[in-house]
């Protein structure tokens, strides 16, 4: 591809934003020859907070990320902004995969957490806040029925975003065709 077109694919696909016209200008007449230029203009893309934003977005998508509960009153979730912050750092830093499902997964058991790195707070545990994140009725009539489904969405969600496996058909039978019970399901919902 020409100049124009390569930055402006590596700008959509890296950070999902345009560049600027001086962005393309500098781009085009950049003496280096191609494969430097492009480098150079990937390792800025990578090093924008807007890689982060773009990348996480995806995360927050598997994770099923909402500000709100959701329900038929739709109430805000006042701090699950720290969650989506949370991903957005951890893309940006470059966290390893291993130790991101771990902050996920046990984040606030962890004897050395990843730190904020301008608060100095435990980071790790924010990762934990995604398991709180599902759909949820504000005063259901049934409280152990509307516990169940919780747990059930969390399942599911941890399943499919962790394993890659639809578990939700455990509930009430072993999977069809993975190596999955009924005990096994009931085993996750602890």
């Amino acid at each position: 591809a020409d100049r124009r077109t390569l930055i402006r694919r590596l700008y959509f696909d890296l950070i999902g934003l345009p560049p600027s016209p001086e962005q393309v200008s500098d781009f085009v007449n950049d003496p280096a020859n191609d494969d430097a230029a492009a480098a150079r203009v990937v390792d800025e893309l990578l090093a924008s907070v807007h890689f982060g934003e773009r990348w996480g977005r995806h995360w927050l998508d598997l994770v099923r990320y909402a500000e709100t509960l959701g329900h038929e009153f739709d109430y805000p979730l006042r701090d699950a902004w720290h969650y989506r912050d949370y991903v957005i750092r951890a893309f940006n830093a470059d966290v390893p995969y291993d130790q991101f499902v771990r902050e996920h997964l046990a984040g606030d058991l962890l004897t050395q957490p990843r730190l904020h790195p301008t608060l100095k707070t435990n980071e790790s545990i924010i990762g934990t806040g995604f398991w709180y994140l599902g759909e949820d009725k504000h005063a259901p009539v049934d409280v152990r029925g509307e516990e169940a489904a919780r747990v059930d969405n969390q399942i599911d969600v941890f399943s499919k975003t962790f394993l890659g496996l639809t578990l939700s058909c455990c509930r009430c039978h072993d999977h069809k065709f993975d190596a999955m019970t009924m005990a096994d399901y009931y085993g996750l919902s602890g």
